[in-house]
C-alpha cells in the first residue's frame, strides 16, 4: 500500500513542477523576490520526485497528502507563484 502513496506523492510533485515550469506570465511583470519562490518551489518539488523514485518505501499517507494539497493549490494559481504569495486582505 505505501507503493501507492509513492506513486501519487510522485505523480503530484511532477504535475506541480511541470506546472510552474509552463507558466506563461502574459504581461505580468517579473519580481525578483517572487522568482525565487517559484524557484524553490520547482528544486523542492523535483528533489522530492527523485527522492520519491530512490526511496518509495517510506512514503505514508500525510506527505502523499501533503504532495496532493500542494499541486492543488499550484494548478488553482494556474502556476502563478506570485498568486499563492498574495494575500487579499488589506
Amino acid at each position: 500500500m505505501h507503493i501507492s502513496f509513492a506513486l501519487i506523492a510522485l505523480a503530484a510533485h511532477i504535475a506541480a513542477l511541470v506546472r510552474v515550469l509552463t507558466y506563461r506570465k502574459n504581461g505580468a511583470r517579473h519580481r525578483h523576490r517572487v522568482s525565487w519562490v517559484a524557484w524553490a518551489l520547482v528544486a523542492v518539488s523535483g528533489g522530492s520526485a527523485i527522492e520519491l523514485t530512490l526511496h518509495a518505501a517510506e512514503v505514508g499517507f500525510f506527505e502523499a497528502g501533503t504532495a496532493v494539497l500542494l499541486a492543488l493549490f499550484v494548478f488553482g494559481a494556474r502556476g502563478n507563484v506570485a498568486r499563492l504569495l498574495r494575500s487579499d486582505e488589506p
